[in-house]
């Protein structure tokens, strides 16, 4: 990402005063890659809070994973009661990777991941049909324990609009040059913290409030 260092040291300054500000996260139990997977499809425009709600609705009408991977994405889009073109697309990319993984593991399962190195199971993951950056971050994150930063939209809105990263770089590029700035110990507290602050911000929730945060600097 261009002028990384310039970036990092604001955003290194904004994020100590919002962590401060708030109450220690509590890191969560790794997830099960699937439910995992599923929750980032859903969520990401809003976040995991988002894609929870969204995942909780989808699988109280349906049997278990493998009736999702079967079934047709504008089924999926009625069940969680959200027929948008972009749900459509994220529901498309659902089943696309779920009938990935039939056919590599015979079931709709990740559980081999966890017995693969970190490197390797990242690779199986960015492999896989429909799974985009977030998605695989999201997974290797919370449910593999791997070193990644997923930056859902809200977040990316709010990153871009304080200038805390380079306004015209991608979500794969946010969040390699997050990675490389957030170690891995700390990556968890960073996104539990700054998805919070996205959430506070009202950005993409049509609460009225600016993604522009007030940080003093």
């Amino acid at each position: 990402m261009k002028n990384g260092t310039m970036y990092a040291t604001k955003l290194k300054k904004a994020y100590g005063k919002i962590r401060h500000g708030m109450a220690k996260p509590e890191i969560p139990e790794p997830d099960d890659p699937i439910q995992r997977m599923a929750i980032a499809f859903l969520g990401l425009s809003g976040g995991d809070e988002e894609g929870k709600r969204l995942v909780d609705l989808l699988m109280s009408g349906m049997v278990d994973w493998n009736e999702v991977r079967v079934s047709r994405p504008f089924e999926l889009c009625r069940a969680i009661g959200d027929n948008s073109a972009l749900m459509l697309k994220r529901c498309q990319q659902l089943v696309s990777a779920l009938n990935a993984i039939y056919q590599l593991e015979h079931r709709p399962s990740l559980e081999r991941l966890k017995g693969l190195g970190r490197r390797e199971a990242k690779q199986y993951l960015d492999k896989l049909a429909g799974v985009d950056d977030y998605v695989s971050a999201s997974v290797n994150l919370w449910s593999l324990g791997g070193h990644s930063i997923p930056i859902h939209d809200a977040l990316l809105e709010v990153l871009r609009a304080n200038d805390w990263v380079e306004p015209s770089a991608t979500r794969a590029e946010v969040q390699a040059f997050l990675e490389r700035n957030i170690s891995a110990v700390e990556a968890k507290e960073f996104c539990l913290v700054m998805n919070a602050y996205a959430e506070q911000s009202g950005s993409g929730r049509g609460k009225g409030r600016s993604a522009k945060a007030s940080v003093d600097a």
